[in-house]
């Protein structure tokens, strides 16, 4: 089974990173908060709606689809990452503190 990281980045205006096999993406914003913070259904629902369109919104290797599975599909980080895990057969190490 393939392993992944997830720690929190050192890129500037972005929250974190998880590093894959030979490439890694950074992710979120470091400002504001998202569905894993504020639990609340009616900003999630606009967020999906607002960046649906995005470009690679569908597409695993851009920071926006990990925002979409990691930070914006579950009410808890452990509970996104377990989904994450199950979609697409891998573990995650969550080296966050989140």
């Amino acid at each position: 089974m393939t392993t992944y990281t997830l720690q929190k980045s050192d890129r500037k205006g972005k929250r974190f990173q998880i590093v894959m096999e030979n490439h890694s993406h950074h992710f979120g914003s470091d400002v504001g908060s998202t569905f894993i913070d504020h639990k609340d259904p009616v900003k999630k629902a606009a967020w999906i709606a607002r960046h649906k369109n995005d470009k690679n919104y569908n597409k695993k290797h851009s920071g926006i689809y990990h925002s979409r599975y990691l930070l914006w599909s579950k009410p808890s980080l452990s509970a996104a990452i377990k989904a994450y895990e199950k979609r697409h057969n891998v573990k995650i190490i969550n080296k966050t503190g989140v």
